[in-house]
């Protein structure tokens, strides 16, 4: 009898955790999922830290808007801002959308938010890594960006400047979403593929800036270049299709030239690099979503000849 009571409470177990599972590219970031804010350096009347963890029964509703969702800095509160979310359990993060198109921009100029660090902790909400960083464009929702994937129950996003306003500073409900990828070894994947789209490659959105915290992926690019030295290596630029043609031919390009200098500038051989950019002509998930969007833009590295 003992046995059949702990197989059903199992069962009811492995219930329990499929119920909790959320479907691979759905946001995380939901009341629903067990999110929740547990602490934020300050906040204003009924712009409160929570507005950053909503319903999704509530986004559902007709005329409702992510831009309804805001938080905003009590009166004239210091840099940085910050905000710390928490799962129920842990969760592979692979996606964040930053939105931050706010209906007091054009009455309070440079209200939104403009440098953001993301950082996650595993095992304690008072020991977090940052993992990355970003300027995110004035007064824009669904900035989209696909992360090295890092699993975490702690998450805290870091505002360190805002576009101008003296006195507050504000950001929309974000996005945090598991695409179902996983940390993958570059060597062994370009053994298998000759190939490797590269997703812990950082720039600013909208430009070709190299974030810092870039340098884990370009170690690993330069490793491998370093292991195959007689080994030609096309650098590729991919966006999404937001934007003109034109304009993402450029910025794919321009990244793929920036990956390549900094490489250089830690050790590389120029000459065994190629750049190359696509625009958005070689999408690799469907540019009808948050997720898939930022999925398409990305820097592959492929052997060249």
């Amino acid at each position: 009898m003992k046995y059949g009571i702990w197989l059903v409470l199992v069962f009811f177990g492995l219930q329990a955790a499929a119920a909790w599972a959320a479907p691979a590219g759905t946001n995380l970031l939901v009341q629903e999922n067990g999110a929740k804010v547990v602490a934020f350096s300050s906040e204003y009347g009924g712009w409160g830290a929570d507005s950053m963890v909503p319903s999704l029964a509530r986004l559902r509703e007709p005329g409702i808007e992510i831009e309804d969702f805001v938080w905003c800095t009590a009166d004239n509160a210091p840099f940085p801002h910050w905000v710390l979310f928490e799962f129920k359990q842990k969760q592979w993060l692979t996606t964040i959308v930053f939105n931050n198109a706010l209906k007091e921009e054009d009455a309070y100029p440079g209200i939104s938010a403009r440098q953001v660090e993301v950082w996650v902790g595993q095992d304690s909400r008072d020991k977090l890594t940052k993992v990355a960083a970003f300027e995110l464009e004035r007064n824009k929702k669904g900035q989209s960006v696909k992360i090295a994937p890092v699993p975490a129950r702690w998450v805290k996003f870091i505002i360190t400047s805002n576009w101008g306003h003296p006195t507050w500073t504000e950001m929309n409900a974000s996005a945090l979403i598991d695409d179902g990828s996983r940390p993958s070894d570059f060597s062994s994947e370009m053994a298998a593929k000759g190939k490797v789209d590269v997703y812990g490659i950082y720039f600013d959105f909208a430009s070709d800036r190299l974030r810092a915290e870039s340098r884990k992926a370009l170690e690993d690019i330069l490793r491998f270049h370093k292991e195959h030295p007689t080994q030609a290596l096309l650098l590729e630029g991919h966006t999404d299709n937001v934007g003109g043609q034109k304009s993402n031919q450029d910025l794919s390009m321009r990244r793929a030239r920036a990956v390549i200098d900094e490489l250089v500038r830690m050790g590389a051989v120029a000459a065994r690099f190629t750049p190359v950019g696509f625009g958005a002509g070689q999408p690799v998930d469907s540019n009808d979503t948050e997720a898939g969007r930022a999925k398409n833009r990305r820097v592959t590295v492929r052997l060249g000849k």
